[in-house]
């Protein structure tokens, strides 16, 4: 939609879908209505969210987008937090569902404000009615891999944190730590949130290819050493918290560049689409794969976890071996002109 309407027309449409769902959320009285409000607001959330990956790039210079784009992404884990810690609070349900709703009208007015006075998207305005973009012939061209490999790569990348991130979320609390769950969600959260602000300083410095492939690595590190010593782990709480912090830190590293990765790196007229293309690669494959982790052993669950991980650094070393620089201060405008 972001292609067709425009960046700003976009998100105006997911308002009303926010408007629609947090009435019906506080007002509705039946489970079905509660559900079909909640699917509502989802919808909206995730357009929304889609629309941002989209936009961010273009209302930024290239000396600080990525840096930008990364604060931007980090903010997630700041909601995150407060959700763990109103469901730690213990408060009845109604009283979380009014809550929920009460928050939603006030970021719906917060959101209305701002985006009243965020202008188009100008990089969308000059591009939308041609089917190649209209170029000065003044910017630096970047040649970036076939349509396809980035369709992959972003895919893949996006899966193996979606599958597996959700994954880990089924096990570890309810299954190893079900008195710790809402305190693990929280912890990470915040280390997340914390973490990720001097993280979205430096990553683009580094390099978007390099940030990804060592975030990758350490993911998978650290959840192999999990797998080898859970049991033991979890009887030694410091050492336990501990790991699960560097987890926490450098999970949430590959999830912003991954994020920032799979929704830079297409041209200016079509980046909406294929950024929601694979993002529906990534949502829609991690599908499956929590229904049929169900039929898993309990020991199973991290090792399968692990490996899934292990596709996303498969892929992270791909583009770190053939695909080009998108960080350091690139500007979204060289993929047009390549």
């Amino acid at each position: 939609m972001a292609d067709f309407v425009g960046r700003r027309g976009a998100m105006f449409v997911s308002l009303v879908f926010y408007v629609v769902g947090a009435l019906g959320l506080i007002l509705s009285t039946g489970y079905v209505l509660v559900l079909a409000f909640l699917a509502l607001l989802l919808m909206a959330i995730g357009g929304d969210y889609n629309t941002i990956l989209t936009a961010m790039h273009e209302y930024f210079s290239g000396d600080v987008r990525g840096s930008l784009a990364y604060l931007v992404l980090n903010f997630t884990n700041l909601g995150g937090a407060l959700a763990s810690a109103l469901a730690l609070l213990s408060v009845s349900v109604a009283i979380q569902r009014l809550a929920l709703g009460m928050t939603l009208v006030v970021v719906i007015i917060t959101l209305y404000m701002l985006r009243s006075r965020i202008p188009e998207s100008p990089l969308w305005i000059a591009r939308r009615d041609t089917t190649k973009a209209r170029l000065d012939g003044r910017g630096v061209g970047i040649a970036l891999p076939p349509l396809w490999v980035r369709v992959v790569v972003g895919g893949l990348i996006g899966w193996s944190y979606t599958a597996g991130f959700t994954l880990l979320a089924l096990t570890l609390g309810p299954y190893y730590l079900p008195s710790l769950t809402n305190w693990l969600i929280l912890v990470f959260s915040l280390s997340s949130f914390i973490s990720g602000l001097p993280i979205s300083l430096i990553a683009d410095r580094v390099g978007r290819r390099l940030t990804l492939l060592l975030s990758s690595l350490g993911t998978v590190a650290t959840l192999t050493v999990m797998d080898l010593f859970i049991n033991a782990l979890i009887h030694a709480q410091p050492l336990f918290w501990a790991l699960f912090i560097v987890f926490s830190v450098l999970v949430n590293t590959y999830f912003l560049t991954e994020d920032v990765l799979k929704s830079e790196y297409w041209v200016t007229r079509r980046r909406g689409s294929l950024t929601a293309l694979v993002r529906v690669i990534s949502l829609g494959g991690s599908i499956p794969v929590i229904f049929l982790s169900s039929y898993l052993p309990i020991g199973a669950y991290l090792i399968v976890d692990t490996a899934i991980f292990g596709v996303g650094l498969a892929a992270s070393l791909a583009w770190y071996l053939i695909g080009v620089e998108t960080g350091k201060g690139v500007s979204v405008e060289a993929w047009d002109h390549g």
